[in-house]
């Protein structure tokens, strides 16, 4: 086992957890657009008055796809501390992280055909396909972005769950890929989980340099949106 602190900012969740010899720390709040305000005060409650280098061995970051702005505060704070105390780091998908969420929170069962997604706030989604199989997620392919109307499915197999924020696109994906879907809209990556998982050895650590760790940008052609253009958010 290991010690690892892991972050995640990737959708509207602030969401930070420390493994420690089978016991999980965490904090998860919602705070959409400002996550910088609240993370290294978070990481403090969960330290305790420790140092980072007695309580954690590694750091495990969300690196999206998912906010552009989220997504720096993440990697940015995780490289600090890991720059900092010397530590090394270990990069995982935020839309992997749902997917072995809405598992531990016992949402799946066994052979359950998934579609994670997160909304990307430009009229389309971040997807990624994959399975709940054995207690872990498995994904087929890679993370893609694409608006709901344009999603095509990477075998024949229709989803039989959607999860994350990308689930408010429902009535717009094609019907024949999500027909017998259960929709959990309310699913985000959750520090809490895959601190457990990485820190008890369910998921493999990959202990990397600081310098390596770089968000994950799948939107390529962006059509930038003011605030004020975006719609409500609910």
């Amino acid at each position: 086992m290991s010690r690892v602190l892991a972050v995640d900012t990737a959708t509207d969740a602030c969401t930070l957890a420390l493994y420690d010899e089978g016991e999980v720390c965490g904090r998860h709040e919602i705070v959409a657009r400002a996550h910088n305000h609240h993370i290294l005060g978070m990481l403090s409650a969960i330290l305790e008055g420790r140092a980072l280098v007695d309580a954690a061995d590694i750091i495990a970051c969300g690196v999206g796809p998912g906010s552009f702005t989220g997504l720096r505060v993440a990697v940015s704070v995780a490289q600090g501390l890991a720059w900092s105390q010397d530590m090394p780091v270990h990069g995982f998908c935020s839309l992997t992280a749902q997917g072995h969420v809405a598992g531990y929170q016992c949402l799946l069962k066994d052979g359950d055909r998934v579609l994670s997604t997160i909304d990307a706030q430009i009229d389309q989604f971040y997807g990624l396909w994959g399975q709940w199989r054995d207690g872990v997620f498995v994904a087929d392919g890679e993370a893609f972005v694409c608006a709901p109307e344009d999603l095509l499915a990477v075998s024949s197999s229709p989803a039989t769950v959607v999860i994350g924020s990308g689930a408010r696109y429902q009535e717009r994906i094609p019907k024949e890929l999500t027909s017998a879907s259960q929709w959990l809209p309310e699913v985000t990556p959750d520090a809490r989980v895959m601190a457990e998982l990485l820190g008890g050895g369910a998921l493999a650590l990959q202990p990397e340099p600081a310098h390596t760790l770089s968000p994950q940008y799948v939107q390529r052609d962006i059509g930038w949106k003011k605030l004020s253009e975006q719609g409500r958010r609910d």
